[in-house]
């Protein structure tokens, strides 16, 4: 039965379409158009759609193995709306989007990261999880037949370089009101033309909902206001990186389990042994394109180590001074599916907590050279999730297979494409 109040809103705000919307496996948003009397007839028993679609990268390139495609005689599977998700869209008229869980033969995708994240929270303990996200970006513009960012320089939080983007950030703050995401923050971070917007801390399926929702709105902005937006770890070379810093905070009746005082209370210090346990089946889900790795520079506020301090921006697990005390995984990019990222540092951190995994002594200073680094190759971080029985159980042995196997098509291709950098050899060897 369609909820009342869709169908309230579909007649009062004159929808004609729906998006019947859902993230790919590496948090891309993909959907169909349907009219809007085909989907409230289709409601309950649902939407037909390719299977395949949860095993190609960003840029649809199709692999092998990925136990979605030829395996399944390229099936298709079924979509259901999920109905607190249904909103009008901003940007287009007479126009409307539902997020979807995603199933095949009556049982959940299990590629599909959405149900995959829901799956790892009802897994995990009793608590009251709470997540927040920090998204950077960065905002570019043509110039002479070329993009270069729309700031020049370093200029972070500097008031004058924070108002280039008023225009873009105007648009986003209407938009996502009307998307159901609570805008806190705007600041200019570090690089160039790099951007970072917060928004209210949730419970992690909404937080994921909100910050895939919110990549989206970033790029439809940007487009409106005739500049281009962008999540790509390093859009340039020697640029400041695009990180996806997720916090986690964990209550039981309304204490804070992580503190003890002003410290990491042995449940916080266990959640971190975790994340530092898994940190390189972290790094392979958290850094999903070849450029997502080029993030790892000694010397820059990205991680680049196997660490955790407090306050410590230069580690991979950061404890922030201010309140309430939580515990920051630093890994992934902003490039990263959010639902994936959520729920694998869950998983690694519900795992330290289950085994009491001491992570060390926090690390001050500069984390480079003070605790082994992170990985840096995909290959290797490939085979370590492969290799990491927890995350492969947590996540589900259909999910590993097929996220490898988009990882490997997509470092094939790239290893097979001449770049620019390489014809400076032209008229030399």
């Amino acid at each position: 039965m369609v909820p009342g109040n869709i169908e309230e809103t579909i007649e009062k705000e004159n929808i004609e379409q729906i998006l019947i919307e859902f993230p790919d496996i590496d948090g891309i948003s993909r959907s169909k158009r349907v009219d809007a009397d085909y989907f409230l007839e289709k409601f309950e028993t649902g939407f037909s759609m390719n299977m395949l679609l949860l095993g190609v990268s960003a840029v649809t390139d199709v692999p092998d193995g990925t136990g979605l495609g030829e395996s399944l005689n390229f099936a298709d599977g079924t979509v259901y709306p999920v109905p607190e998700t249904f909103r009008v869209v901003p940007w287009c008229e007479n126009t409307a989007r539902v997020l979807c869980t995603y199933s095949f033969r009556g049982e959940p995708a299990s590629a599909y990261t959405r149900e995959l994240l829901a799956r790892v929270v009802d897994d995990g303990p009793a608590l009251d999880i709470g997540v927040g996200t920090e998204l950077e970006f960065h905002l570019l513009r043509e110039k002479d037949g070329g993009i270069e960012p729309l700031t020049g320089g370093s200029h972070e939080c500097v008031t004058r370089a924070t108002e280039a983007a008023d225009a873009v950030y105007d648009r986003l703050r209407a938009w996502s009101e009307a998307m159901g995401i609570p805008l806190q923050v705007l600041m200019h971070e570090y690089g160039a033309g790099q951007f970072e917007v917060l928004f209210k801390y949730a419970d992690p399926l909404r937080t994921a909902d909100r910050a895939f929702t919110f990549r989206e709105l970033v790029k439809r902005a940007a487009d409106t206001e005739g500049v281009t937006g962008t999540f790509m770890a390093v859009p340039f070379t020697d640029a400041s990186a695009n990180g996806f810093h997720l916090h986690v905070s964990a209550f039981d009746d309304g204490d804070n389990v992580f503190a003890d005082g002003k410290h990491l209370s042995e449940t916080g210090r266990a959640f971190i042994g975790g994340v530092l346990e898994h940190a390189d089946a972290l790094v392979a889900l958290g850094c999903p394109t070849i450029n997502s790795f080029k993030r790892f520079t000694p010397g820059s506020f990205s991680p680049y180590t196997r660490s955790w301090g407090y306050n410590n921006r230069t580690a991979a697990v950061r404890v922030p001074e201010s309140g309430p005390l939580r515990i920051e995984n630093r890994i992934p990019g902003a490039d990263a599916n959010p639902y994936l990222v959520v729920a694998a540092t869950l998983a690694a951190g519900f795992h330290g907590v289950r085994e009491n995994m001491d992570p060390g002594e926090p690390v001050d200073g500069d984390a480079a050279g003070k605790r082994p680094p992170l990985e840096t190759s995909p290959e290797v971080a490939l085979r370590a999730l492969e290799n990491d029985a927890v995350l492969t159980e947590a996540l589900g042995e259909g999910f590993v297979r097929a996220y490898t196997a988009v990882k490997r098509r997509q470092r094939e291709k790239f290893n097979g494409h001449v770049t620019d950098w390489e014809r400076r050899y032209l008229g030399v060897v």
